[in-house]
């Protein structure tokens, strides 16, 4: 999950509105802001429940850009209460406190809290949770996960080798681009490609720059 900078204030009366799901598609960069894929085919998401929340139905703020896999796989219960609340993107940077890693061996993802906060921490739990269902498949019927880590195995191959070819040229500038681009939010699955880059000294001596301070 990557922190998200709403920029877009559209007028509506609706949620399923057309100009809504533009103003989502520019503020989350086509992008779910669960698994990180970048996909034309998603569903407007109530963060806080529609059963739960009437009153926020047809706020803006808590829309989100939601593949339709996640959605499925989302337990209903999320956010209903505090007890199963889960970090908002649009408010948190979600990578301060999570870390997510591509495990090729045992094939899952590893889930990782990496920063406590006493505000936060049944926040922080209840997300890992809620990833761990998504990539991994935990608590969940759906086989969905399969597919979604080998999406995200074929993009961390080809990140690596981008971060391989740059060590071998001398004509570095053009692969430096392409790195650039791996490492933006806007990108799939760029907290995976974030953190190789925070995992290795040499790497975040190279390219901190481009996926800020934090964590």
């Amino acid at each position: 999950m990557v922190k998200v900078e709403r920029k877009e204030n559209p007028i509506f009366t609706k949620y399923n509105e057309e100009n809504v799901a533009k103003s989502l598609k520019l503020d989350f960069n086509k992008k779910c802001y669960l698994c990180e894929e970048v996909t034309r085919h998603f569903e407007v998401d109530h963060f806080y429940p529609q059963t739960s929340y009437f009153h926020l139905i047809n706020d803006y703020s808590n829309l989100f850009y939601c593949c339709q896999k996640c959605n499925k796989v989302k337990p209903k219960k999320i956010n209903t209460c505090s007890d199963n609340e889960v970090l908002n993107c649009c408010e948190v940077n979600v990578e301060v406190y999570i870390k997510l890693k591509l495990n090729i061996k045992e094939c899952k993802i590893e889930v990782t809290q990496i920063l406590s906060d006493k505000i936060l921490d049944t926040k922080i739990t209840n997300t890992i949770k809620l990833l761990n269902r998504i990539y991994n498949g935990e608590d969940s019927a759906s086989n969905s996960c399969e597919d979604l880590r080998d999406e995200i195995t074929e993009a961390v191959a080809s990140f690596r080798k981008k971060l391989d070819k740059y060590r071998k040229t001398k004509l570095k500038r053009a692969i430096i681009e392409e790195i650039k681009e791996d490492l933006d939010k806007s990108s799939s699955y760029s907290t995976f490609k974030r953190w190789i880059i925070r995992d290795n000294e040499a790497l975040k001596n190279e390219f901190q720059q481009y996926i800020g301070d934090q964590p």
